[in-house]
């Protein structure tokens, strides 16, 4: 009996640069040693759910999808004709969308992403233009090429999201989903598509990334002893590795002597307060 052959049908890389940056050097900057390093402590799953909705759990078995997490994202692969890796085993429906839920894991996410709080929106990221969504304003998923970091522009309403599952998916889905993700096989242009024009399947296949940006906020340090707050006068980067040195003579507009041999620790995500849509950040020293 021949095994069954799978190919990668699409990938998915979801990238942070809290986790991945180094102090105020970006991931980019790095060299490829630190990024090796960067990446094998990384894994998206420590702060966001990626899972199938149950239509597409459907269509896993109905066209013989697999769905797979790696430390960097998703993949979902197809099974192929044995005498033709290009070919899907069973014919993928040019129209076949496949849907997912995006959720929190981390309950501090927001805090550290550059992201408005979602309180009356949701995350929409698709590699096509949906017509349930025609009335929102809304940028197409990245590939990896473009080098898009997220925005607002990948965000709609809640009641648009929503609707969206009450008009065909199961409404209770929705409810601590925090974003949606669809593919469609034939996206809104070439770039996009996950298969070729004919159904085939891509020889390099399509590669998208969604890469957060951490959130940079003011740091206010309160020193109890000896009854001083002092504040940064601009935003400084949050990020889980590396360290970022404040220079009590230039970081604060008012020099203080009293705090010349303070030690000054970056701070943690728990602690953030928003004033007049400025984020700030609180260490007490």
């Amino acid at each position: 009996m021949v095994a069954a052959q799978y190919k990668k049908l699409f990938f998915l890389k979801v990238y942070h640069a809290y986790f991945l940056n180094s102090g105020m050097v970006s991931f980019d900057d790095l060299d490829e040693n630190d990024k090796r390093t960067n990446l094998r402590k990384y894994n998206w799953q420590d702060f966001l759910k990626i899972t199938p909705t149950q239509a597409t759990l459907k269509n896993f078995k109905k066209y013989q999808l697999l769905f797979r997490n790696t430390s960097e994202g998703i993949i979902i692969f197809s099974r192929v004709m044995e005498e033709n890796v290009q070919e899907s085993f069973i014919s993928l429906d040019q129209d076949l969308v496949l849907s997912f839920l995006i959720a929190y894991k981390d309950p501090y996410f927001e805090n550290y992403t550059a992201i408005g709080p979602l309180s009356n929106e949701k995350i929409l990221l698709s590699n096509f233009l949906p017509v349930h969504f025609q009335e929102e304003s809304f940028d197409l998923m990245p590939i990896e090429s473009d080098n898009a970091i997220f925005s607002d522009s990948f965000v709609v309403s809640r009641e648009s999201i929503d609707s969206y599952f009450a008009d065909g998916l199961n409404p209770g889905e929705s409810n601590l989903a925090k974003g949606l993700l669809l593919f469609r096989m034939q996206g809104e242009n070439g770039n996009l598509n996950i298969t070729n024009v004919n159904g085939t399947l891509k020889i390099n296949p399509t590669v998208f990334k969604v890469n957060f940006d951490n959130r940079s906020t003011f740091w206010t340090y309160h020193q109890q002893a000896i009854n001083t707050s002092v504040t940064t006068n601009s935003p400084k980067p949050l990020t889980k590795n590396g360290f970022v040195q404040i220079h009590p003579d230039s970081d604060f507009d008012e020099p203080n002597d009293d705090l010349s041999e303070l030690q000054f620790p970056n701070p943690s995500v728990e602690r953030i307060k928003i004033e007049e849509n400025n984020y700030y950040s609180e260490i007490y020293i």
